[in-house]
């Protein structure tokens, strides 16, 4: 019924104030020639964009990146920095996408998120006052389904994140860390989230391509949720991390959708 917040990706970083700041896993440092360079590495399996944020002029870069790379974010004059001195100027930060995306397909059908035959009921739409509000939740879709049903993908792509170890469901937002679910990211440059999943529930593995309507899970009772459902939403990466999107299902804009409102695939 809420959302999953996302891993990894709010790196932890450093108190400026220490001697010897800790250096964040995934960047490096290169010298050559006259320059220190900030190498930071990409372990997922899509687009990664990292800010850095000069903390005595408040100003921030972005760099994207693509998936499993490594790219050069920042280059300084060794003559003036060092690596401390770097740590202690800048502070990094990783996040899912490409920064802003604007270009990407709006007008995609996605299919419902279950088998021929299956019905189900919308016990959650879109801009609810329960859950489904802010720039992360707020286009989001609760489908009832019981523990056991098999989530079919409404739309192709690869399979990038997938968390299935808990057993735990809750009604307050202590709860929301045990959310099973599936990531899958699309060509263009959006993702997609299937949560509350059955524990071990998943039909697919990480990195794997899966095609629409092709069976990827099974439904769950998992995290912060007051009954058995599938959480769906589509994400695009905007300038504060990953805001949910408006999306068409089954040829409809799913902003029509109703509260109890049936649907048969």
């Amino acid at each position: 019924m809420n959302r999953v917040f996302l891993l990894a990706l709010s790196f932890l970083f450093f108190n400026c104030n220490q001697e010897k700041p800790t250096k964040p896993n995934f960047i490096s440092f290169k010298l050559e020639k006259d320059s220190i360079k900030v190498i930071a590495k990409n372990y997922y399996l899509f687009p990664i964009h990292f800010k850095i944020e000069n903390l005595n002029t408040d100003s921030i870069q972005v760099v994207n990146t693509r998936e499993k790379s490594e790219t050069e974010i920042l280059a300084l004059p060794s003559n003036q920095f060092d690596s401390i001195k770097i740590l202690n100027t800048f502070k990094f930060k990783g996040e899912y996408g490409i920064y802003n995306l604007k270009d990407y397909d709006s007008n995609y059908n996605y299919a419902l998120p279950f088998k021929d035959g299956y019905t189900s009921e919308l016990i959650q739409g879109y801009t609810s006052d329960f859950t489904h509000k802010g720039a992360y939740s707020q286009y989001s879709l609760d489908f009832g389904m019981a523990i056991g049903d098999t989530i079919t993908a409404s739309r192709g792509g690869r399979v990038v994140r997938v968390e299935v170890s808990h057993n735990m469901q809750g009604d307050t937002v202590e709860f929301n860390k045990y959310g099973n679910y599936i990531m899958v990211y699309h060509t263009d440059g959006t993702f997609s989230q299937y949560v509350h999943l059955k524990q071990n529930g998943n039909l697919v593995a990480l990195g794997d391509s899966v095609a629409q309507g092709q069976p990827i899970a099974l439904s769950g009772f998992t995290g912060w949720t007051t009954m058995p459902h599938l959480h769906l939403a589509v994400y695009k990466p905007g300038k504060n991390g990953l805001e949910s999107i408006k999306i068409i299902m089954d040829s409809v804009p799913a902003e029509r959708f109703k509260i109890w409102q049936k649907f048969k695939q």
